[in-house]
């Protein structure tokens, strides 16, 4: 039974003795070793083995946020570690902290273990949601602000349940006029532009999809719930436009979550044209 002041919840540990799970760890370590001897090649010393992690992490975490943002379709994950992989080769290094902070996020929101964040896991949101905001830009404190909502946070005192998310906003003030209120609109051409509009439309099939869900909580086997299934994606998308369209982060530092929300319109996509493809049989 779910502990309400358990430490950490939101963690799903990689079982290698699921299929999925031992694949997602054969591609990450061929991308390591890809990664490595591309570098070797270029003369990069040690900074070959830093290439390797790379493309890596940059797979391993798109296939991360592809389980939080497709859940009911585990092909969309190693779709998404694919356009990750593709990523770190093409665009460079992506902000592997942001990355981190979205799959939180999510679990947060799309609580796909099935419970509620533990103690452990409002310090690791709150500390990367802080240390982001300082270093990256003041925004991240307000898109976290919605993802606490989820947490569950009755369970808590009340001043805690207060406090919780009143900090954020304040943390988005404080940070704003200790580092300036920063804009930096991208300078996208029509082919930036094109690509993320073709993620935002095709993304909403998606999302009207989840009304049902198949995918059940980690810790509990209960079926996931459709609207917070829902809001993730919606948070996910938004909190990238925003990201990027202030300025905060760039496409190559989020493209991971791209790749991942990408994924989910194809998967969609192609679970509905083998649909109807059965149905014709029939």
């Amino acid at each position: 039974m779910h502990r309400p002041f358990a430490l950490s919840t939101i963690g799903r540990p990689i079982q290698l003795r699921d299929p999925t799970n031992r694949a997602i760890a054969l591609v990450s370590f061929l991308a390591v070793v890809a990664g490595t001897l591309v570098g070797a090649v270029r003369g990069e010393a040690w900074g070959a083995v830093l290439t390797g992690l790379t493309w890596a992490g940059a797979a391993f975490l798109a296939w991360a946020l592809g389980r939080e943002t497709d859940p009911d379709r585990p092909y969309s994950a190693f779709l998404a570690a694919a356009g990750g992989l593709s990523g770190a080769i093409l665009l460079g290094r992506p902000g592997f902290l942001f990355l981190f902070w979205f799959v939180i996020a999510l679990r947060y929101i799309n609580r796909s273990t099935g419970v509620a964040p533990g103690i452990f896991d409002f310090v690791a949101l709150y500390g990367l949601k802080f240390w982001l905001g300082f270093s990256a830009h003041w925004t991240i404190p307000l898109l976290t602000f919605p993802t606490v909502f989820f947490g569950d946070i009755r369970r808590f005192p009340r001043p805690v349940r207060v406090g919780l998310p009143l900090v954020l906003p304040a943390a988005a003030v404080a940070i704003g006029f200790a580092r300036g209120w920063h804009f930096e609109l991208p300078e996208w051409g029509w082919v930036e532009i094109g690509a993320i509009t073709a993620i935002a439309v095709s993304i909403v099939p998606v999302v009207t999809g989840y009304r049902r869900v198949r995918s059940v909580g980690d810790r509990t086997g209960a079926p996931l719930r459709p609207h917070r299934v829902q809001w993730a994606i919606v948070w996910a998308l938004a909190a990238a436009l925003i990201l990027t369209l202030t300025g905060a982060a760039t496409i190559a530092e989020l493209a991971p979550l791209w790749s991942a929300l990408v994924a989910a319109s194809i998967g969609w996509g192609a679970e509905e044209v083998s649909r109807h493809l059965r149905a014709l049989v029939r």
